[in-house]
């Protein structure tokens, strides 16, 4: 996904949250469950005073990837082209595209030694992320692929 893409905030504010919290469960498909790890090994190097990882629950539905908050029961993102509540972050991608593009960046993120540096999460990450106004830019734009 390039820079350009409306969705690129949805998945930047993913890739943060991800790296940033805790208690955080990825439920999707099968596949998943290698690079939910590898992510959470990548994490234990970068971050090593963290002691709660992202984990992999199996989701039966195949066309979503959801980001859940065990500390407060709630869904934080979802990855998927059916539109969720607006408490959570919506990537309106089919999972393969959206997963490869949250990992990418929280891959260039973690390098880039986030969440323990100031202005490396990108332009804006110090505001509170406003999901009405995302959808909005979202749905005024052009349509996309993926």
């Amino acid at each position: 996904m390039r820079i350009t893409d409306v969705r690129w905030p949805a998945v930047r504010e993913i890739a943060r949250y991800i790296l940033r919290s805790e208690h955080v469960v990825i439920r999707g498909p099968g596949w998943l469950a290698e690079t939910v790890h590898k992510l959470a090994l990548d994490l234990a190097e970068m971050q090593p005073s963290r002691t709660s990882f992202p984990s992999h629950e199996l989701d039966e539905d195949d066309s979503r990837i959801t980001v859940y908050s065990t500390s407060d029961e709630s869904i934080v993102a979802l990855c998927g082209l059916n539109e969720p509540p607006l408490n959570a972050v919506w990537l309106p991608a089919t999972v393969h595209f959206g997963w490869q593009a949250i990992m990418t960046v929280a891959e260039d993120l973690l390098q880039a030694g986030y969440p323990g540096c100031l202005g490396c999460g990108g332009p804006n990450t110090e505001l509170e992320w406003n999901e009405k106004e995302n959808r909005l830019a979202m749905k005024n734009s052009a349509p996309r692929d993926a």
